[in-house]
């Protein structure tokens, strides 16, 4: 629907507002643009000689500014949705070890599927956390808890794992998509890790 008439684009406006997303805290949002259709089609009716030119013009600015909120508030809310995605644990399939995802991360690399060759390198460092004891409880934990825990035994590593972290559940919550750069560099991160001496935290 690229050229709706004034009905067409009240219509869509209203059947967006009324999802689920516009009627929690943002109705006002609603609220404030059923109020700016009203007062337009008001407008419309007063005008002398409204059912000629002004009548055609103020009825397509107002299919023009509905639309145009319409795919506004749609970006808007997809951005909500890349930027703070829902996140869960990093690991939810039982009895896989590190060198399990480090395979299923290779086959992946050969096929070409970065989104699962980031998502199993992750999930290997994961797997590897547990491994060697790093933390108390690996089942649910999320990808920033894992992150968070290992800033102390990996400290010069800290800013990689966050990095790694935020892409894990962009890719895996968040609809986005893994470059080959981004998958490889989490796959580097688990190689460098799965090497790496643990420093001693004081307890």
């Amino acid at each position: 629907m690229l050229d709706p008439d004034r009905d067409q684009a009240r219509e869509l406006l209203e059947r967006e507002l009324s999802t689920a997303d516009y009627n929690r805290p943002e109705s006002f949002i609603a609220k404030a643009l059923n109020w700016f259709l009203e007062r337009i089609s008001g407008l419309i009716e007063i005008i002398p000689g409204s059912s000629g030119l002004s009548t055609l013009i103020l009825g397509m600015v107002i299919a023009i500014v509905a639309v145009a909120i319409f795919f506004a508030i749609r970006g808007s809310r997809r951005s909500r949705r890349l930027t703070s995605p829902d996140t869960g644990p990093v690991l939810a399939e039982a009895g896989l070890s590190a060198d399990d995802y480090r395979a299923r991360a290779a086959a992946a690399a050969r096929a070409g599927n970065w989104d699962a060759v980031l998502l199993d390198s992750y999930r290997a460092i994961a797997a590897a956390t547990d491994e060697r004891a790093l933390l108390d409880e690996l089942p649910g934990t999320t990808a920033h808890e894992i992150a968070v825990a290992l800033r102390d035994p990996f400290p010069d590593r800290a800013s990689d794992l966050l990095s790694a972290a935020d892409t894990f559940d962009a890719v895996c919550y968040g609809d986005q998509h893994a470059t080959q750069h981004q998958a490889e560099r989490v796959r580097e991160l688990d190689r460098v890790l799965a090497k790496a001496r643990p420093v001693r935290v004081a307890g």
